[in-house]
C-alpha cells in the first residue's frame, strides 16, 4: 500500500509532522490494516512536496502529482492506495485532486471524526484533504488513522448497498464524460484537418 502526501506552504508544517507520524507508526498501522481484513505486503509513504516552506508556492502542482500517481495506480490495478493532501482550507486541494479519474477527494476542515468515517463508509474516498488552518495536528493524526482503517460500506457479491450504487454512478459519470470529451476533441481535430486540407488545395 502506498500513501501519497502533498501540500503547499499553508499545510507544510502539518504535512511534515504527519509524515513523521506515519513513518513512526507504519508497522503498527500495517498490523491494524491487516487485522481489519486488508492484505498488505508493505506500507510506503511517498511525499510529493512541497519539500521546503515557500509562502509563494502554488498547491496545484503538488496535489496534481499526488492525485495523478494515485489515479495511475488505480488504472493499473493497484487499488488500495490513499492520498493525504494539506492546504489552508483544503478546498482547492480537493478540487485539483478531483480532476483525476478515479479520485474521490473529501475535505476535512473541522474536528469531527464522524465526517472522516463517512468519507470512507459512504463515498469510498481515496484522498482526504485537510484544512490545516482549521484543525490541530493531534486531530489530523486521529483522522488519518480513522480514514485508513474505515472500510467502504460494501455488501456481498449478490447484493449492492446504496453507497456502492452511488459510487458506481460516479464512476459511470467519469467514463461518460471522458467519452464525450474525447469525441468532441476528435471532431475538432477532424475539422481542423479539413480546414488545413482546404488551405493546401488552394
Amino acid at each position: 500500500m502506498k500513501i501519497y502526501l502533498a501540500t503547499d506552504h499553508a499545510g507544510f508544517e502539518m504535512k511534515e509532522a504527519l509524515k513523521l507520524f506515519l513513518e513512526v507508526e507504519k508497522d503498527d498501522l500495517k498490523k491494524e490494516l491487516e487485522q481489519n481484513g486488508q492484505v498488505i505486503s508493505s506500507l510506503e509513504i511517498v511525499d510529493f512536496g512541497a519539500y521546503e516552506y515557500d509562502e509563494d508556492d502554488d498547491y496545484p502542482k503538488y496535489v496534481s502529482a499526488c492525485a495523478g500517481a494515485l489515479s495511475s495506480d488505480i488504472y493499473t490495478g493497484k487499488k488500495n492506495g490513499f492520498g493525504i493532501v494539506f492546504g489552508g482550507s483544503g478546498e482547492g486541494e480537493a478540487i485539483v485532486a478531483g480532476k483525476y479519474k478515479g479520485i474521490r477527494a473529501g475535505v476535512i476542515n473541522s474536528e469531527n471524526l464522524e465526517l472522516v468515517k463517512l468519507l470512507r463508509e459512504h463515498n469510498n474516498a481515496n484522498i482526504i484533504s485537510f484544512g490545516a488552518r482549521f484543525i490541530s495536528e493531534e486531530f489530523a493524526k486521529q483522522a488519518i488513522k480513522t480514514f485508513l482503517l474505515t472500510k467502504f460500506d460494501e455488501a456481498d457479491e449478490t447484493t449492492v448497498t446504496r453507497h456502492e450504487r452511488r459510487v458506481e454512478q460516479i464512476e459511470d459519470l467519469e467514463e461518460n464524460i471522458d467519452t464525450k470529451v474525447t469525441k468532441t476533441e476528435l471532431d475538432e481535430l477532424d475539422r481542423l484537418a479539413s480546414m488545413r486540407a482546404e488551405v493546401s488545395d488552394n
